[in-house]
């Protein structure tokens, strides 16, 4: 960003692709480096609340698509910077870094992250508690309770009690495809849990710069732990989540969360 506030043309890292782009065009500190692997980031279309999940049923040919997705700011200074969707090939693609959270905070956070774009809005209707995220989740299931019972892969798991049940889903179809992807691309993949970077900085952050061939030039910003929300759900809804994990989760994403059901 300049010291205007605007955000200059993107600088492709490759020369046939403006995406993914370089960030030192906005960012004097950083500069790209000689050697090893530069780590991008993408949400792979899951960067939205499940108001409807109709437009989140992906298989691993559309998730993988979206990963690839990007946006580009071109133009220029005399006719102004524009924002445009772009994409990029799957062959670009040499590692993956997969980071997983905590299901139950991550489901909390997505509701905090929602009600900032409702805030926005003028439609922030949900304080941020416990009882306010309940409350959401409570509003969010009854509008789309009708869809979801008319949807297969809902089947095996109608008959459990919780609390923004279709995010949990696609918490759990999200890492699923994550690791078909992967799987399906042959590259070598980091799997890193959140709470690593709390309980073993470090070591997180240098299997992180060995994994991508990086040397470290700088201090690592501190870490800024994230809150912790298990308070939010009944000991039956932390139940009733495992047994949904136990239904959908194939078997990586399952060996990989299973530590956050241990009570």
């Amino acid at each position: 960003m300049m010291e205007d506030g605007s955000i200059p043309a993107s600088v492709g890292i490759f020369a046939d692709n403006p995406i993914p782009s370089w960030t030192e065009s906005w960012n004097d500190r950083l500069r790209r480096p000689s050697k090893g692997f530069i780590l991008t980031k993408t949400h792979c279309g899951g960067n939205s609340f499940c108001k409807d999940c109709e437009s989140h049923i992906y298989n691993s040919h559309t998730f993988l698509k979206k990963c690839l997705e990007g946006v580009v700011v071109a133009g220029n200074a005399t006719s102004g910077f524009k924002n445009y969707d772009c994409q990029y090939s799957k062959d670009k693609i040499a590692r993956a870094v997969h980071l997983i959270r905590d299901p139950f905070d991550n489901v909390v956070a997505r509701f905090h992250l929602e009600r900032k774009t409702l805030a926005k809005r003028n439609k922030a209707h949900y304080p941020n508690t416990r009882e306010g995220f309940r409350d959401f989740c409570d509003n969010l299931g009854k509008i789309g309770k009708a869809q979801e019972h008319a949807r297969f892969f809902f089947e095996d798991v109608l008959d459990l009690d919780i609390p923004c049940q279709a995010d949990f889903y696609r918490y759990i179809q999200w890492h699923n495809l994550a690791f078909v992807a992967t799987w399906d691309l042959g590259i070598p993949t980091l799997v890193v849990h959140y709470e690593s970077y709390t309980t073993n900085f470090n070591k997180t952050k240098d299997d992180l710069l060995e994994f991508l061939e990086q040397d470290e030039v700088n201090d690592a910003p501190a870490f800024i732990t994230g809150k912790r929300y298990r308070d939010y759900y009944t000991a039956d809804e932390v139940y009733a989540v495992s047994r949904m994990f136990d239904r959908l989760a194939l078997r990586q994403t399952s060996q990989h969360t299973k530590h956050y059901f241990v009570q």
